[in-house]
């Protein structure tokens, strides 16, 4: 696995994490997933 897409995978967990705990919202949720897609080029 590249660098990229471990820090992709990580994030994503975290994001996970916050949005379990009420957080952050479904739509924020999304919107930083697909800005931290564009920043880690990951599918």
């Amino acid at each position: 696995m590249q660098t990229n897409t471990i820090e992709y995978m990580l994030s994503l967990s975290l994001l996970k994490q916050l949005k379990s705990q009420n957080l952050i919202t479904e739509e924020e949720f999304t919107e930083i997933d697909l800005l931290n897609k564009k920043s880690f080029n990951s599918p």
